[in-house]
């Protein structure tokens, strides 16, 4: 039989809820509070855990950022009850790694669907103790470039199917997994004060992403938004944590990748100091096709484009106005005048919303 926790301070919404899942039937474990709940969970390693996000002392935000850090608990499904339905407090909880919402007032075929759902989602715990630690295998090997690795990544870890525009944390929350891209197109913004954004990375299938948050133990301070549906496997902060305090080839691989990533932020300053938005144009463009379009001969260093106008044309690409501005940096119409320019030059082709690359060569040395 299941377990569920619920965590509710109010009595007789907690006393409804447990009646209901005890009909299902369900094994059933009250807590009062945020403290109780978290003494609960680990005294009885429940199935699922349904909270009351406005609790006294330690509400239930608190409760799933604690939770979420426990390796023991890390996984458990989490649906949030509220009775507020403003997004940003959706947004809140779905950061923190909340599976679920549940807004009050909410009848019985509502919860038991939304239990029963995040009961079959739930990630399988190996019965066998010497396999639990194959999920530490797999993403140690990936972590180290393991290509075999990253594509089954995704079947030791819970794996979303998310729409596109969805957010997969934003600046300001708290970190409490490592994502993986197993499918799909997204991008890594930075906004300032008056909400101008930048977009800082672009991530495809076989990356990782929200990592320097985890290594630097601080909030996020960018946002990742996905550009198109995509399939993403969570992996809990505590699996990483592991890794990173117990092999020090780990540690230095992400610090790899966090020196790469820093090295091309101050390079991409420097461009947009000294460079025209024109040349910015065409190198965003060779970017884009770089990161999710690449050739089948895309195994030459990003430095030299092949020059050979047989292999040259490049596959088409689809990106909004407002993206590729906030690529460049520059204004949407700036973008827009300068892309027909390279049109008329015979640089590109413009088909819609796709962009097709015609000469490459003459792109990467454009020189105004």
């Amino acid at each position: 039989m299941k377990t569920i926790l619920v965590i509710e301070d109010t009595p007789t919404m907690r006393t409804n809820i447990a009646e209901i899942l005890q009909l299902a039937p369900y094994q059933v474990v009250q807590a009062a509070n945020g403290k109780e709940g978290i003494e609960q969970a680990r005294q009885t390693h429940p199935d699922l855990i349904l909270c009351d996000i406005r609790m006294p002392d330690l509400d239930g935000y608190g409760v799933l950022h604690i939770l979420r850090k426990d390796p023991d608990l890390a996984t458990v499904p989490f649906i949030f009850l509220t009775a507020m339905a403003e997004a940003a407090d959706f947004r809140v909880g779905m950061n923190l790694g909340a599976d679920d919402y549940l807004t009050k007032p909410f009848d019985d075929v509502t919860l038991l669907g939304a239990v029963e759902l995040r009961l079959k989602k739930a990630p399988v715990i190996p019965t066998n103790p010497d396999a639990g630690s194959d999920h530490l295998t797999s993403l140690r090997q990936a972590i180290l470039e393991d290509n075999n690795a990253r594509q089954s990544l995704c079947d030791h870890y819970p794996t979303t199917q998310y729409n596109r525009k969805h957010r997969l944390y934003t600046a300001g929350s708290w970190p409490t997994a490592l994502y993986f891209m197993s499918q799909g197109k997204g991008k890594v913004v930075k906004a300032d004060v008056a909400g101008n954004q930048y977009i800082t990375g672009l991530i495809g299938p076989g990356d990782f992403v929200g990592y320097q948050a985890l290594l630097t133990q601080g909030p996020y301070t960018d946002t990742a938004e996905l550009l198109e549906d995509a399939l993403v496997c969570t992996i809990p902060a505590a699996d990483l944590r592991e890794l990173l305090d117990t092999l020090p080839v780990v540690a230095n691989q992400f610090n790899q990748m966090l020196a790469s990533e820093v090295a091309n932020l101050q390079n991409q300053l420097l461009k947009d100091a000294y460079q025209s938005v024109r040349k910015r144009v065409a190198e965003a463009l060779l970017l884009v096709q770089r990161t999710f379009y690449p050739q089948p001969d895309a195994n030459l260093s990003e430095d030299r484009i092949p020059g050979n106008r047989a292999h040259d044309q490049s596959l088409p690409m689809s990106l909004s106005r407002e993206n590729w501005s906030d690529l460049v940096g520059a204004s949407t119409e700036t973008v827009i005048r300068i892309l027909g320019d390279l049109r008329a030059e015979g640089l590109i082709e413009i088909n819609g919303s796709q962009i097709t690359l015609l000469d490459r060569d003459r792109l990467t040395n454009l020189k105004r």
